[in-house]
């Protein structure tokens, strides 16, 4: 009984391991059928009509795969354009914020210049002059204030001796003294930045210097600070058109992401898709092969033999010899069972008779003490009886 069991179990292993085999073959054989027929070169040999729909079926689930593949491969693109614009925004925006640092400090140091500037022509005038006019005071009240906060600083630093409060009073001092030290000459700079900004973009700067102007020292620095502000002014500009274009494609590509969903969600979706065409077009290779090789009937017979070539001979042998294999593993597999289910039904039967048995000896054995039980009746029914008389 076990040994049959084990046997069965080897054959059924073996049966799965041959129909994996088989439908490998089919799937391959149905494939290169059905690859020929869309071959271009065979097209008008290919068989036509509604008989044999399945070329048309097979060009659709190729077209599919195709066509999901290549929406993959846009939406992949438009992921890793997106991620180029992100670094490429970043690095722009770093540049742009250095390009606006170093044009601040251009600006102060044109600033401070037109006011030095400014300051020599005196009361002689020049367009120097008369630009800074509205800054001057600021400009002079902030360095008094400036100068005043440094020599103090520079005086208290100096100053030595004195008990820990006088040492503790000094040094809060000091603290407040180099906090509105620090105050007055960002305000000054600040200024300064403001007055040489103003002055680059005013129509001033285009105008011929006068007489009182070029006899300055101060000219010459003056210009190339200005034209080093204009070649910087034109950088920032060609910068800032990038970035719009930048942040243009990247609002665009976004646009598409919120309107057809996840990207990375589309393209799973995608994958699963294809798995599913790939599927049906497997069990569609496997029925065309199956057909070809008659392992599963013969319908369209002729239809089939005039896709076969002698190239395909070996395939052909090799799904006729397993299914063939299969066959007779199905036949021993069912005369083991039908053998073992025999053997179970006389085991059954024989258990029904040693049941039937045991109910016999039982109803013998029944029977013979209530023949006992009758007989004792009589014995007692007599003695009544004599009793009686008496």
């Amino acid at each position: 009984m076990d040994d049959r069991r084990k046997q069965i179990s080897e054959l059924e292993q073996r049966k799965r391991e041959q129909i994996v085999s088989l439908d490998a073959l089919l799937i391959r054989l149905g494939e290169t059928l059905l690859g020929r027929v869309s071959d271009p070169a065979q097209e008008n040999d290919a068989p036509q009509g509604d008989a044999f729909g399945e070329p048309a079926v097979f060009k659709r689930l190729k077209n599919d795969i195709t066509d999901s593949e290549t929406a993959i491969q846009a939406v992949e693109v438009q992921i890793r354009r997106f991620r180029e614009l992100e670094d490429n925004i970043t690095a722009k925006e770093q540049e742009e914020a250095a390009g606006s640092k170093e044009l601040a400090v251009v600006y102060g140091r044109l600033g401070r210049v037109l006011l030095d500037a400014a300051a020599n022509t005196g009361e002689n005038g020049g367009r120097y002059a008369d630009f800074c006019a509205p800054y001057r005071d600021q400009s002079e009240a902030l360095l008094t204030k400036v100068l005043s906060l440094e020599e103090r600083v520079a005086g208290l630093e100096e100053k030595g001796g004195g008990n820990v409060f006088t040492w503790i009073g000094k040094n809060t001092q000091g603290l407040v003294l180099r906090s509105f030290l620090t105050k007055a000459q960002e305000n000054l700079e600040q200024l300064r930045r403001n007055v040489g900004e103003r002055y680059s973009r005013a129509d001033i700067i285009k105008a011929p210097s006068s007489e009182a102007d070029s006899a300055l020292p101060e000219t010459a620095a003056i210009e190339d600070l200005c034209a080093e502000i204009e070649q910087k002014q034109a950088q920032a500009r060609v910068l800032s058109q990038d970035l719009a274009e930048l942040r243009e494609e990247r609002r665009r590509i976004s646009g598409s992401f919120y309107d057809e969903g996840d990207p990375i969600k589309q393209i799973q979706t995608l994958k699963n898709h294809i798995a599913h065409v790939r599927d049906d077009l497997k069990a569609l290779y496997r029925r065309i092969g199956a057909e070809a090789a008659s392992v599963d009937g013969i319908e369209r017979r002729q239809v089939i033999d005039s896709l076969v070539s002698p190239d395909d001979k070996e395939i052909l042998d090799s799904a006729a010899r397993i299914s063939r294999l299969i066959h007779d593993d199905d036949t021993a597999i069912e005369k083991l069972q039908a053998s073992l289910s025999i053997d179970e039904e006389k085991a059954k039967i024989e258990r029904y008779r040693r049941m039937i048995q045991d109910k016999k000896d039982k109803i013998a054995q029944a029977e013979k003490s209530i023949m006992e039980y009758e007989e004792n009746i009589r014995i007692s029914e007599a003695a009544i009886e004599k009793l009686q008389g008496e």
